[in-house]
């Protein structure tokens, strides 16, 4: 079957990958791959558990300000509210996602959204899972700054099985992820503060308001009626005497102290 150069071009690059499975700049080797066909602005690799995530690899000249909140808000706390985490919490498995598929109705206007999406990942997203195990997800994020193209999504798709299959031998090199457990999410100590105060149906309900589900899309992921998820959201403001979604947001995941800087 005849190949043209742009195939040819793609099979000597996974060659070249092959030969870098067991070097520290396999990861930076793999985005330079796919950024030759899509563009490319930051990237991190992942593991989501039901515990934590764990960094696997990030940019080497990445931004000091970019990774500093990415340490210290995402990783403690903040993937709790982002779309594909939940996604995969939901319902683990391997595969290849782009932001538009999976995002809650009300994305674009959380707390999440304004203050790290678009300062720090910028305007569209896309992720390629690998299935460890029942519980752990190895997750490839590539950000972009301009929107992803139809035609761009369906070569990422074309090309997932390539990228996931090195995705998968790569982990076979990765001993630190193994040991280096990230810190587990400030999420249920600050819950657990609040002692009876809130119940966990209620916990569930905030979560979810905060990554920006809709009524009717929470009342369909935690099997109640929209009516119901009204009078939970109703009572969490007057428990916790609080009047917006953003003060909510900043009560469980940006204390005064570690708010993130304006950019």
């Amino acid at each position: 079957m005849p190949l043209d150069l742009q195939s040819l071009a793609w099979h000597r690059s996974i060659g070249k990958l092959i030969m870098q499975l067991n070097r520290p700049e396999f990861w930076s080797s793999l985005i330079r791959t796919l950024n030759e066909y899509v563009q490319i602005d930051n990237w991190v690799v992942l593991v989501f558990s039901n515990r934590h995530v764990q960094v696997v690899s990030l940019p080497e000249v990445a931004d000091a300000e970019e990774v500093d909140a990415f340490m210290h808000h995402y990783v403690k706390g903040l993937y709790l509210l982002d779309p594909f985490y939940i996604a995969n919490r939901e319902n683990p498995q391997s595969g290849f996602f782009h932001l538009l598929d999976i995002a809650p109705e009300y994305f674009l206007e959380t707390e999440y959204y304004q203050q790290y999406f678009a300062q720090y990942i910028s305007v569209d997203e896309a992720q390629y899972n690998v299935q460890l195990d029942p519980d752990r997800t190895l997750c490839m994020s590539i950000g972009s700054g301009a929107r992803f193209s139809q035609e761009q999504i369906t070569l990422l798709d074309i090309v997932k099985p390539w990228v996931m299959a090195l995705m998968h031998q790569r982990m076979s090199f990765e001993n630190e992820v193994e040991r280096n457990l990230s810190v587990p999410s400030a999420w249920p100590e600050t819950v657990n503060q609040l002692g009876t105060q809130i119940t966990t149906r209620e916990s569930d309900v905030l979560r979810l308001l905060l990554s920006g589900f809709s009524t009717k899309e929470i009342a369909g992921k935690l099997s109640l009626s929209a009516e119901t998820i009204k009078v939970h959201r109703r009572n969490l403001y007057a428990k916790l005497n609080i009047k917006s979604q953003s003060e909510l947001f900043a009560r469980f995941f940006m204390p005064k102290q570690d708010v993130l800087p304006a950019r």
